[in-house]
């Protein structure tokens, strides 16, 4: 054992041997004496060289640092946590351009993918009726007709071609759209070249539409768009919009208003869709 852990000892013994001694008459005492104990320790300690506070100190220190450092994480958590800067009045109505630009591109393309689909629908009926002709030499009998009206249905000359279309006007204004329909179709097969024969084909759409066979009729609608330059494409478009609304299809409807609106802006049917539309 060293001398100096002996004089330590020594002193320590004579230390408490002291203070077991003494009496205790108050807590304000024991307080007192308990804080000259700590500095008696203290002092002796510094007498042999030994640092405690060092260690405290240290710790202190390291602790401070710690929350120091976390601290700073802390507000570089904020500060990555901003929120983006909101938009402008200005690039809200860019970008709201950009979108209805796309929309109506889009509109614009299923429109040409339309009418695409509705000349490959009629060259083919159309080749379909050369061939039938060609082979058996009958007439051609449009298909979906009851026998009835299958009966009437034969090729128009030339030279009677709008004697029949008045004929087949009259008949659909006395309301006999079977045989309407019937003549409407026999115009298309005997001439779908003919300066008539887009309204024929609009007049198909209309007797369907009276018969209540509204997918038939979207279909005879959208054919008038294969006819170039038609009067009867805003008259065709209108029709449009009231066949979805009659099949219950109202969002479809109001596609087809807008196309209405789109292609037709100074048509009036512009302003009988929107006022029918407006009660749905």
């Amino acid at each position: 054992m060293s001398i100096k852990m002996s004089v330590f000892l020594l002193i320590l013994s004579a230390f408490f041997m002291f203070s077991c001694a003494g009496t205790r008459k108050s807590e304000p005492a024991k307080t007192n004496q308990a804080t000259s104990q700590e500095k008696d320790l203290t002092d002796i300690e510094a007498l042999l060289g030994i640092d405690t506070n060092n260690g405290q100190t240290a710790a202190k220190t390291g602790k401070k640092k710690k929350n120091e450092k976390l601290n700073l994480l802390d507000e570089k958590d904020v500060a990555s946590q901003g929120t983006a800067p909101a938009l402008s009045s200005r690039q809200k109505r860019e970008y709201e351009r950009k979108i209805k630009s796309l929309q109506q591109q889009l509109r614009d393309k299923d429109q040409i993918i339309r009418q695409l689909k509705d000349q490959l629908n009629q060259q083919s009926l159309e080749i379909t009726r050369l061939q039938s002709k060609k082979e058996s030499g009958k007439t051609y009998q449009p298909t979906g007709l009851t026998a009835a009206a299958t009966a009437t249905v034969t090729t128009v000359p030339p030279s009677e071609y709008e004697a029949t279309y008045q004929k087949a006007r009259e008949a659909f204004e006395a309301r006999n759209y079977q045989t309407a329909l019937a003549l409407f179709q026999s115009l298309i097969a005997s001439n779908p070249n003919h300066p008539l024969a887009d309204n024929a084909q609009y007049w198909i759409g209309e007797c369907h539409y009276a018969l209540r066979k509204y997918d038939a009729a979207i279909m005879d609608f959208q054919k008038v768009f294969t006819f170039p330059n038609s009067n009867k494409m805003a008259d065709a478009q209108f029709k449009l919009v009231l066949c979805y609304l009659r099949k219950g299809d109202v969002n479809k409807a109001r596609e087809e208003y807008q196309r209405l609106r789109s292609e037709f802006p100074n048509s009036p049917y512009v302003g009988r869709a929107e006022a029918i539309l407006a009660k749905y």
